[in-house]
C-alpha cells in the first residue's frame, strides 16, 4: 500500500476526501468467475484493496458489465493535478445517475465545477443573444457571460470586441448599481485586452 503522504498533493473530493478508501477487496479480472473490471481503470492506475461490488441490475445495459469499482489515480485534463476517481463515486455515476459505462471522469472536482459553470454561462449567453430588445442589465449580463467564456477558452478573444460594444451601448443610462457592475466588467475587459497586447 502506498504511503499516505503520496496523496497529500491530490485534489480533495468534497464528499470522499483526498486519500483512498480501503475496503480490503482486491479482485482481478477473471472471465471464468465472471469478474469484470472497468476498462477506464487499468491495473497501473487502480489502487489496491479499494474495490467495492457493483450492482449490475442498476447499471445501464452494456456488452460487458463492470462487477467491481476500484479507487483510481487520475490526472486532471485541465489543471494537470492528480486526483482519485473514487469507487463510490463510480457507483454513484453508473448506478444512481445512470451514466453509461463508457462515460469517464477526466477532470478533478474543481475543474468539473468550473466546466459546468461555463456551460451555464454559454447557455445564458445564447439566450440573451436572441433577445431582440435587451435591457441594460441584460447587456451587462451578456458581457459578463462573454468575458467568462473568453477567459475559459470557449470563445475566441475576438469576442472581446462584442463585450466592448455591449458595454458602450449600456453606458448611456446606468443607475448606481449598474454603474458599479459596468466598472467591474470594463476593468475585466481591459485586463483581458492587456494580455492580448502583452
Amino acid at each position: 500500500m502506498a504511503h499516505v503522504d503520496e496523496y497529500r498533493a491530490y485534489v480533495p473530493h468534497p464528499r470522499y476526501g483526498q486519500r483512498p478508501r480501503i475496503t480490503g477487496l482486491n479482485p482481478a479480472t477473471d472471465y471464468v468467475k465472471n469478474v469484470f473490471l472497468h476498462w477506464h481503470s487499468p491495473k497501473q492506475c487502480r489502487i489496491p484493496n479499494t474495490a467495492i461490488k457493483a450492482d449490475l441490475t442498476r447499471q445501464a445495459a452494456a456488452v460487458i458489465p463492470v462487477t467491481h469499482y476500484f479507487d483510481v489515480r487520475r490526472s486532471c485534463r485541465d489543471c494537470g493535478k492528480p486526483y482519485i476517481f473514487f469507487a463510490e463515486e463510480q457507483r454513484y455515476w453508473y448506478e444512481e445517475l445512470g451514466f453509461v459505462l463508457e462515460s469517464d471522469c477526466v477532470r478533478c472536482v474543481p475543474c468539473r465545477k468550473r466546466q459546468q459553470g461555463l456551460g451555464l454561462k454559454r447557455e445564458r449567453y445564447e439566450e440573451l443573444f436572441h433577445v431582440a430588445d435587451r435591457t441594460i442589465n441584460q447587456n451587462l449580463e451578456m458581457a459578463d457571460c462573454c468575458l467568462a467564456l473568453v477567459e475559459g477558452g470557449l470563445f475566441h478573444r475576438r469576442q472581446l470586441q462584442r463585450v466592448r460594444m455591449l458595454l458602450k451601448s449600456s453606458k448611456r443610462a446606468l443607475d448606481q448599481n449598474a454603474e458599479l457592475r459596468f466598472n467591474d466588467l470594463w476593468s475585466q475587459l481591459l485586463s483581458l485586452e492587456a494580455k492580448d497586447d502583452g
